[in-house]
């Protein structure tokens, strides 16, 4: 008997055939000390136990060919109820093939029952068992990375949302109360003409500071997304994207109200604004187009240009900031983001997010084309 490590061993063995049963059985006792050893004879008892017991487990060795169920669905349903139980396939199959199909459904690792001797078999559990421990430590720190983010994500937003409200009611009330100083001097002057003609300058100048400001704090924080939602929020982007590239741009809506949080409503005005910030830097567009759609509970957008797309090397470049923002927010929110290109056709960016069970907070605003 090798030295297996001390840790206690609890096999469960989808196996019908006695005598390979015998077999393995002689095989784990060959190689680890006192292990614990079930045997069930169908899937149906081994739905049964797992979900009786839970993933107390270490491995589970599964026959492909069982009295109640075989094959590729077998594997299927058996990873899906052992979930963090590594599922180790044990087979007189020698399809390559299919080796190679197991694995793509889940299963940790496939051995064939005609090779099988002690010491693949104890391999097979050490590496599979020490990989599942692995991965759920990875998956268990990705998710604290992933909270983290979210927590700092959220405390952005709310303090660009209260930066937004000083800039725009203290400055702006400041300016406001300067213009209208300026306003109340120039009716009050006598006739200089020249004094008129330097406040009408000075008042042209607080117009454009108040909607620097204005435009500032939209920037930070859209106010129409608390008032009107995410619909208006993104008009009035596009309607700004326009006036400031000039590139031909426009918005498609299919809905009238969007039921979603308010953190999914922020982040996906962010991903939108990063998206033509992008091709307002790279794309060479003459024309963009953002398709709305909300349907049987997913919503679809769209992001389309007809530029010069996006190169290949910056496409899978993990660390290109603008793709990477828009992939973090798409994370942060549980949707999918896609990004296809070519320089040919130019770039679409779309964006499904499931919005079933989220919270009713409405668009507020009735939009159409």
């Amino acid at each position: 008997m090798m030295n297996a490590s001390k840790t206690e061993y609890r096999i469960l063995v989808v196996e019908d055939n006695p005598g390979d049963f015998a077999l393995v059985e002689d095989f784990i006792f060959e190689q680890i000390e006192s292990p614990i050893i079930i045997q069930v004879k169908t899937f149906k008892e081994a739905e049964e136990i797992l979900i009786k017991t839970g993933p107390v487990y270490t491995v589970v060795l599964l026959d492909l060919s069982l009295p109640d169920r075989a094959g590729e669905a077998l594997i299927y349903e058996m990873v899906k109820l052992c979930r963090n139980i590594p599922v180790i396939v044990l087979t007189g199959y020698t399809d390559f093939a299919f080796g190679v199909k197991s694995l793509s459904l889940g299963a940790s690792d496939y051995l064939l029952k005609e090779d099988l001797t002690s010491i693949s078999l104890y391999k097979s559990i050490i590496y599979s068992s020490e990989r599942k421990r692995i991965i759920s430590a990875l998956e268990e720190s990705e998710k604290r990375v992933r909270s983290f983010a979210n927590q700092l994500n959220n405390a952005l937003e709310e303090e660009r949302a209260r930066i937004s409200r000083e800039i725009h009611d203290e400055f702006g009330q400041h300016l406001s109360g300067l213009k209208m100083s300026l306003s109340s001097l120039k009716k009050s002057n006598n006739g200089n003409h020249e004094l008129e003609t330097l406040i009408s300058a000075l008042v042209a100048d607080v117009n454009i500071s108040i909607e620097s400001v204005r435009q500032i704090a939209n920037e930070l924080r859209p106010v129409l997304i608390d008032k009107l939602g995410l619909i208006a929020a993104i008009e009035w982007l596009v309607a700004e994207f326009e006036k400031k590239t000039g590139i031909s741009s426009y918005l498609e809506a299919d809905t009238d109200q969007l039921v979603m949080d308010e953190m999914p409503e922020i982040n996906i005005f962010r991903i939108c604004q990063e998206a033509l910030t992008n091709i307002t830097k790279h794309a060479n567009a003459t024309s963009v187009k953002i398709q709305i759609k909300n349907t049987d509970g997913q919503l679809f957008i769209k992001i389309i240009d007809n530029g010069s797309g996006i190169k290949s090397k910056t496409l899978h470049n993990p660390l290109s900031m603008g793709l990477l923002n828009m992939k973090e927010r798409a994370n942060l929110i549980d949707a999918k983001l896609n990004i296809n290109s070519s320089s040919q056709n130019g770039t679409i960016i779309e964006l499904i997010l499931d919005t079933n069970g989220k919270k009713n907070i409405n668009s507020r605003r009735s939009f159409r084309n």
